[in-house]
Order: C-alpha cells, then sequence, then structure tokens
C-alpha cells in the first residue's frame, strides 16, 4: 500500500547524544545569538535598513555571510557519511558546489549589486513590463521559499534525533515549532543586518569546528593525509561491483547510473548558483566591487571547508571502520557525531549540538528575509500599492511575523510526509526559472516580457511535469508514492529543464515584437558601472511610457 507519509528517523542506537550537555549548550548560543542580532536592532529605522541593511555591508562582513549559507547540514554533516561510504564520487559532489560558488562571483555579485535594487523582480522589470515582471519574480521566489523552508525544517527534526536523542514524534514536532518561531524572531528584530550578524557567528562558529575536527584527525594519522587515505581504502564498506573508494564507479556507476549521478551534479553547479536568497543578498553590499571582492573571498572559503570536509569523510571511515559508519543512505548523517564522539568525546558532541542546529537557523533566516523582501516590493507593485515609508516599515515587520509564523506552521505540519525531493527540485527551478531569465536580462538585447514569462512560467511547468514522474515521486522505497511506479526518467529533471529554459526565454523573446534598445543600453550602463544612463521613457509592446528603471517606478 502506497503512502506519502515519510517513516520516522530511521532507528538507530544512539550512543553517543548528550542532552545534558546539548541542551544547555544550546540555549547558551541562542542567547547570544539574540545579543549579537539586538546589537544591530537600532540601525533599522527604514524599510532600506531592514531589508538590504542600508547596503552598509562591507566585503569582510559579506564575504563571511555568503561563505555562511552554503554551509548547511547536507554539506557539511551529510556530506560527511556520504565520502565515508561512497568516497571519490561523493567528493566530486563538493566540487559542484564549489563550481555554483565560481558562477557566483563571474555572474551575480557585480553586476546584480550596481543595479541597485531589492529583489529578483528588479531585476526583471528593468527589460520587461513592470507587472508581469514582478509576477514572475513573486511565483519563482516564493516556490523556492516554501520549498526550501518545508525541508530546512524537517533537517531540524532529524538534528534533534541525531543530536540530542530525542525520538518522540511531538517532541520532535514541538521542537522543530520552538526553533523555527526563535529563527522567526531574529529576523524581525533587526532584519537584514541582524541576518547577516547571524550568519557571521554561525560562520565563525563552524569554521571554528571544521577546524579543530580536521586537526584531531590528522592527528590521530600523525599529519599524514595518505596515512588517512590509505587506511580509508583499508577500511571501505564492500560494494557488490567491487569499486575502490578513492575511484570512481561506487555512487556514479556505469551506463545510464552514471549519467543520473552526472545530471546531479550539473544541477547542483548551475543551479545553486541562481537561488534567489543566496545570491540576492549582494544588493546589501556597499559597491558592485564589494560585492565581487566578497563572493571571491566566500568562494575561497567554501573551498577551504569543502576539502577540510572529504578529509574529515574519508577519516571516518579511517577511524571508525566500515562496520560503525552509516552504511545506508538514510544514515549517512550519524558518521561524523561518531567519529566526533570517538576522538573527542561526549564534551565535543554536546557542544556540535547548537552548531548543527544553527547551520539550518542561519538559512532560514535568510530565506524569510528574501521572502519578505519579495512580498513587500513586487506584490505590493503588483496590488497598485505605495506606501508612505513608514508604513512600509510596518508592513515588512507585520510581513516578517505572518510569513514567518505560517511558514513553521506548515513545515511542522509536513514533517510526517515525504519532503526530501523539494531539495533538488528547488535547486532544478532556480536553474530553470532565475538563470536564463538573468543572464538575458543582463546581456542579450533583444531580450522581453514574452521571453521571460516563457522562462518562468513554461520553464517551471515542464519541471513539475518531469518531477512528477521522476523517481522522487514513484519507484524507489523512498519516493513520495513509494508503492506506485510511473516514472519515466531517472535523471535529474533539471539536466532536461535549464537548457530548455533558455530556449523558452530565446524563442519566447522573438516571438514578441516587443523590443527596447534603451532599456538595454541602460541595464548595461547600470550594471557595469553601477551610474545611471540618462533618463528616457521606453515604450512597451502595448505603447504605454513607463519609467526606465524599477526605483523611478517606485
Amino acid at each position: 500500500m502506497s503512502t506519502t507519509l515519510a517513516d520516522p528517523p530511521p532507528p538507530i542506537d544512539n550512543t553517543w547524544a548528550v542532552p545534558e550537555i546539548a541542551i544547555p549548550a544550546t540555549i547558551a548560543a541562542a542567547v547570544a545569538v539574540y545579543f549579537v542580532v539586538k546589537a544591530v536592532r537600532d540601525s533599522v529605522r527604514t524599510s532600506d535598513d531592514f531589508l538590504v541593511a542600508g547596503r552598509r555591508i562591507g566585503p569582510v562582513q559579506n564575504a563571511v555571510a555568503l561563505a555562511s549559507a552554503p554551509l548547511m547540514y547536507s554539506t557539511l554533516f551529510i556530506i560527511t557519511g556520504h565520502i565515508a561510504l561512497n568516497g571519490y564520487d561523493a567528493a566530486m559532489l563538493l566540487t559542484a558546489f564549489t563550481t555554483s560558488m565560481v558562477l557566483g562571483v563571474l555572474l551575480f555579485a557585480s553586476p546584480v549589486r550596481n543595479l541597485g535594487g531589492y529583489t529578483l523582480g528588479d531585476i526583471f522589470a528593468m527589460r520587461a513590463e513592470e507587472r508581469q515582471a514582478r509576477k514572475a519574480a513573486a511565483v519563482v521566489t516564493l516556490l523556492i521559499y516554501g520549498m526550501f523552508t518545508i525541508i530546512s525544517l524537517a533537517a531540524i527534526a532529524f538534528i534533534f534525533n541525531r543530536w540530542f536523542g530525542l525520538d518522540n514524534v511531538a517532541g520532535l514536532g514541538l521542537s522543530v515549532l520552538v526553533v523555527g518561531l526563535v529563527t522567526v524572531f531574529y529576523a524581525y528584530t533587526a532584519g537584514m543586518a541582524g541576518v547577516t550578524r547571524l550568519l557571521v557567528f554561525k560562520a565563525i562558529l563552524t569554521l571554528t569546528v571544521v577546524l579543530v575536527l580536521t586537526l584531531l584527525v590528522l592527528a590521530e594519522f600523525n599529519l599524514n593525509v595518505f596515512d588517512i587515505l590509505d587506511k580509508a581504502e583499508q577500511n571501505r564498506k564492500d560494494v557488490p561491483a567491487g569499486y575502490d573508494l578513492l575511484g570512481p564507479g561506487r555512487e556514479f556507476g556505469e551506463g545510464q547510473h552514471r549519467l543520473v549521478h552526472l545530471s546531479k551534479l550539473f544541477c547542483v553547479a548551475v543551479g545553486v548558483a541562481a537561488i534567489p536568497f543566496l545570491f540576492l543578498r549582494n544588493f546589501a553590499t556597499t559597491s558592485g566591487r564589494d560585492a565581487r571582492r566578497s563572493a571571491g573571498w566566500a568562494s575561497m572559503i567554501v573551498v577551504g571547508v569543502y576539502l577540510c570536509m572529504a578529509i574529515v569523510g574519508f577519516a571516518s571511515v579511517a577511524v571508525l571502520g566500515s562496520e560503525r559508519i552509516g552504511v545506508i543512505k538514510a544514515h549517512r548523517d550519524i558518521s561524523l557525531p561518531k567519529l566526533v564522539d570517538e576522538l573527542g568525546g561526549p564534551v565535543m558532541i554536546g557542544v556540535l549540538a547548537p552548531i548543527a542546529l544553527l547551520t539550518i537557523v542561519g538559512v532560514y533566516a535568510a530565506l524569510l528575509i528574501n521572502a519578505v523582501t519579495c512580498v513587500t516590493k513586487d506584490l505590493n507593485v503588483v496590488r497598485g500599492r505605495k506606501p508612505d515609508p513608514a508604513g512600509e516599515l510596518r508592513d515588512i515587520r507585520r510581513n516578517t511575523l505572518r510569513i514567518g509564523i505560517a511558514s513553521v506552521l506548515v513545515g511542522v505540519a509536513m514533517l510526517p510526509v515525504r519532503t526530501h525531493i523539494f531539495i533538488p527540485t528547488s535547486i532544478d527551478l532556480a536553474g530553470t526559472a532565475v538563470l536564463p531569465a538573468v543572464v538575458y536580462a543582463l546581456f542579450w538585447r533583444r531580450f522581453n516580457t514574452a521571453g521571460l514569462k516563457w522562462i518562468v512560467y513554461g520553464g517551471t511547468a515542464l519541471l513539475m511535469f518531469l518531477v512528477v514522474f521522476s523517481n522522487g515521486v514513484s519507484g524507489p522505497d523512498d519516493a513520495i508514492l513509494a508503492g506506485a511506479n510511473f516514472k519515466f526518467i531517472d535523471i535529474e529533471p533539471g539536466l532536461i529543464t535549464i537548457p530548455a529554459g533558455f530556449l523558452l526565454g530565446y524563442f519566447g523573446s522573438l516571438s514578441s515584437k516587443e523590443r527596447d534598445d534603451k532599456a538595454f543600453a541602460e541595464m548595461q550602463v547600470r550594471a557595469l558601472t553601477g551610474g545611471r544612463a540618462p533618463a528616457a521613457a521606453r515604450t512597451g509592446a502595448d505603447g504605454d511610457d513607463r519609467p526606465r528603471t524599477p526605483s523611478e517606478a517606485r
């Protein structure tokens, strides 16, 4: 009998959790974060202060915050067990995340900041009809927000199970509710400035732990990385195909199976760079030059962290052996706590528990600010609302509470449902509907409203169709409808829909007579220099004159 209900966290012999240390450490971390956020509360006096920190975030602070965002539970804790089990192939996944950071430096950082907007809608509205552009931006931004939020809150339940030893369903739901509401409170207190401080605080703690853990495993092997790799190969978990841990094949396999996993690498490399809440924080920096510098520094930080996590992953199987690591997909996140328990003891386990939670809290806080900005700026234009500055700030704060509390309640309600497919789907959606639209808006003279609509609505529809018939919905045991099998594709849908998004934008733009070379020139000037070309009216396909820039439209 098929069911959409998720199985509870797979039973494990949790011998490492020390709630008597983890709980006080988590409370202390929550109080510390509150004072970190509160320190910038008085600087929030206008809507700009709340949404983009008054565009006062310097390059160093922004670099650390940017690096903090992709340091998630999946890329730190789960990836360790993934590498311990699948070796070289799992480490390749980290290269895909690194590639996405480089793409962000080259494409998004400086041009996006130079435009001087707030949302994805501001970028689209410079090349398309205002209301249509903002509708499209709101659709894709809020879809990604919803999926990322649900899966992030579900990860909190796993953290409480793994690091606090909590296995009661009601207790897990209550824990997610409390952590989610506390995160909403942080975002409400000081907006983007507070969230930036939160991300910096999270990054400092995370980098410290990663460094200490790396030094511990290196000390265990006399600072010899080659000894770690040799021991990892000796202790590897045997697989039916017989692949070595240090060579390709354990995860990628051969033939079509290899294409399936290569498609995942492609979608991560291309899609993660286009996730709105990651690249739109460049609007908060002091200048385009600082945005580019901070993105470059963030990439170097992330590369260093992922290199350390690869060492820790191989060390996990080297120290623990093949019988003590997580040997199935659902248990991959138990390898790291077991390694920490082995090398650092219960105190280090207890200290790591709040840091695991911070990896989720930081991401959800950034997501929430992005959603609030979209609702306040884009949807207000769509509805024809033009609140005064004081009224807009009140709207922003109300929206933070409304969206945040509603999202947390939905996330708690969705805990029993299999939602793991939301992460790859949201990444694919960013690559399908955001990346082509931003690239065309910045660099193609012929791009117009029709092209934007074809990308966003056509690309999203195609992606959702393929997702329904993918192995995330039916077929495998962990699919949403595990008892059914009506899939016809095994590859990541984004491998098809991301190129399709570019084609849709191209043919959609050519299908319309709308063309505005002056708007493209204005976009080029602003994206490349941060300045503005002389103001000029633009004429849309329907013949109406409207201001050239989104800020002028407001």
